[in-house]
């Protein structure tokens, strides 16, 4: 079987890696979407952030999951609960 040629293989290969780096690029974008916090709720929470889940990064899964249980707990500012409920983060419920 002979042997193909560098330039023969990377026109194989170029459009299957750019492929994969496209959707790498966009999946990451979303990801980051996912996971961002609006200026409001960054200002109405940083309180609530050290007091109740200061150990989680901003923006992580884990963080969110902390301050809805906060939420749950009815603990947080009036002012975090309400940038949280606006943001989508916390249900409605949460409210006193």
């Amino acid at each position: 079987m002979p042997s193909k040629s560098p330039a023969a293989l990377y026109a194989k290969l170029a459009p299957a890696a750019l492929a994969a780096t496209v959707a790498f690029a966009t999946f990451a974008l979303f990801a980051g979407e996912a996971n961002a916090v609006s200026s409001r709720v960054r200002a109405a929470c940083e309180k609530d952030y050290y007091r109740f889940c200061p150990k989680y990064e901003v923006g992580t899964p884990q963080l969110k999951h902390c301050m809805a249980q906060a939420g749950r707990r009815r603990a947080l500012t009036p002012r975090c609960l309400d940038a949280l409920i606006d943001a989508g983060d916390v249900p409605r419920k949460y409210r006193k």
